[in-house]
C-alpha cells in the first residue's frame, strides 16, 4: 500500500487551485497555468503495471493512482489542483447500459485499452435497443455495487484520501452513437439514414436523462453543472453538426448546466465557435490538437476559459526544440487574450518520456508569465 500524505498536497493543491480560479475569472495569475492531461493509465505504464493489472484489481488502480499524483506533485510539478482517486472503468459506459461487448485487457493483451466491440449492426437493431430502467438493469447495478465496493475499499485501507463519485454516464448522443456503431458505420448512416438515426440519437438522449436522474438518487451531487465529451461530432460538417449534434447537446446543456457548462472535443471545433459560444454558452473548453489555435482564442476571448491544443506528438522523440517551439505557439497565442490553461491536446499517451513532459511542463512556467507577448 502507498502512504499519501494528504495534508501536505492539500495545501499545494489549493495554492494551485487559486492561480486556476484567477484564470476563470479572466484575471491575470503570476503566470499561466499548467495542468497536464495524465491519468490512470500514463501512470501504470511510468509505474511498471499492465493495463490488465490496472483494470483488475482495486490496490493496483489506487496505488498507481496514488503513486501518480505524488509524482505530479514533486517530480513532473504541474498545476495540479485535485487530489483524489476514482473507480476507473475507461470509456466503456455505452457497452455496459446497451449490453455490448467489452474488449477488457487480459494475459494475450495486457496493454489492450477497454473498447466496446459495436453492437448496432444494422438498422433493425436501432428499433431492439431500449432506454434502459437503471433500477432493474444487471450492468447499472453491478456497476454502481463496484463504486461502493470500491469506496469501502480506499476508506478501510487508505484513510482520508478523497473518493471521486462520477456515477455511470454515457457520452452526448452522437458520441454515443460512435460507440455504439463504430465510427465508419455512424457517419455513413447519418447521410444515408437521417430518420433512423435521429431515432437512435433520441434514444441516446432520454438513456442520458435516466442515467443522470438515477446517478442523482444514488450517490447524490449536483444537477446543475455538465460537461459533455463529444469527439465524434467534430468531425462533421457544419451543417451536419447542427443538424444531429446542436439539438440534442443544447437540450442537455439547458436541462443541466445551470451552474456550469463544460465541453470536451479532441477534434474539430474551430467551425462551430459561434455554437460554443453564443448558443451553448459553456464556460470551459478542453481543446484538441486538430484545431487552429488563434480561431479559438479569438473566439473564445473573455468568454471562455479554454485548455488544451499543445500537440502531445512532439513529445516523442524528444526533440528540445521542438518542444519548447510548440509550447510557444500555445503560450504565445492563447495566453495573452486571457482565459488560457496550457495542456497538451488530447490525453497524454503511455510511452510518453516523462523527461519530455517535465521540459515542457517547465518551459512553459518560465515562459507563462504575465504580460505575455502575443505570438509572431
Amino acid at each position: 500500500m502507498v502512504v499519501f500524505d494528504y495534508s501536505k498536497y492539500s495545501r499545494i493543491a489549493e495554492r494551485n487551485r487559486e492561480r486556476i480560479e484567477a484564470v476563470y475569472r479572466f484575471e491575470e495569475p503570476d503566470r499561466v497555468p499548467v495542468v497536464i492531461g495524465v491519468g490512470g493509465p500514463y501512470y501504470a505504464w511510468l509505474f511498471g503495471y499492465t493495463l490488465m493489472e490496472y483494470y483488475s484489481s482495486f490496490r493496483v488502480m489506487v496505488d498507481v493512482q496514488i503513486m501518480g499524483l505524488k509524482w505530479r506533485f514533486e517530480w513532473l510539478q504541474d498545476d495540479v489542483a485535485g487530489v483524489g482517486v476514482h473507480l476507473d472503468i475507461g470509456s466503456i459506459a455505452e457497452g455496459i447500459v446497451f449490453g455490448c461487448s467489452i474488449a477488457m485487457p487480459d494475459e494475450s493483451y495486457p496493454w489492450r485499452s477497454p473498447w466496446i466491440i459495436p453492437c448496432v449492426r444494422d438498422l433493425e437493431d436501432i428499433d431492439k435497443l431500449e432506454v434502459p430502467d437503471p433500477y432493474d438493469h444487471p450492468g447499472i447495478q453491478a456497476y454502481y455495487s463496484r463504486l461502493e465496493e470500491f469506496e469501502r475499499f480506499v476508506r478501510s485501507e487508505y484513510g482520508d484520501i478523497p473518493v471521486g463519485k462520477g456515477g455511470l454516464q454515457i457520452h452526448p448522443p452522437v458520441s454515443a452513437a460512435g460507440s455504439l456503431l463504430g465510427p465508419q458505420r455512424l457517419y455513413t448512416w447519418l447521410y444515408r439514414y437521417p430518420d433512423e438515426m435521429h431515432k437512435l440519437l433520441r434514444k441516446l438522449e432520454e438513456t442520458y436523462n435516466v442515467l443522470q436522474r438515477y446517478r442523482y438518487e444514488r450517490i447524490g451531487g449536483d444537477m446543475d453543472s455538465i460537461s459533455l465529451s463529444d469527439d465524434h461530432s467534430g468531425y462533421l460538417s457544419r451543417r451536419m453538426y447542427e443538424k444531429f449534434t446542436l439539438p440534442y447537446n443544447l437540450r442537455l446543456y439547458e436541462r443541466y448546466g445551470r451552474r456550469h457548462r463544460g465541453l470536451h472535443m479532441d477534434s474539430h471545433m474551430d467551425h462551430i465557435t459561434d455554437i460554443i459560444t453564443d448558443i451553448y454558452k459553456v464556460d470551459s473548453v478542453d481543446v484538441g490538437v486538430e484545431n487552429d489555435l488563434g480561431i479559438l482564442a479569438e473566439a473564445f476571448k473573455g468568454r471562455v476559459v479554454f485548455n488544451g491544443n499543445a500537440n502531445w506528438r512532439v513529445l516523442v522523440n524528444g526533440d528540445i526544440e521542438a518542444i519548447k517551439k510548440e509550447v510557444e505557439r500555445c503560450i504565445y497565442t492563447a495566453a495573452p487574450v486571457g482565459g488560457y490553461i496550457f495542456d497538451n491536446g488530447g490525453e497524454t499517451y503511455a510511452g510518453i518520456p516523462p523527461e519530455n513532459l517535465r521540459c515542457e511542463v517547465e518551459y512553459a512556467k518560465k515562459i507563462g508569465v504575465y504580460p505575455i507577448r502575443a505570438y509572431r
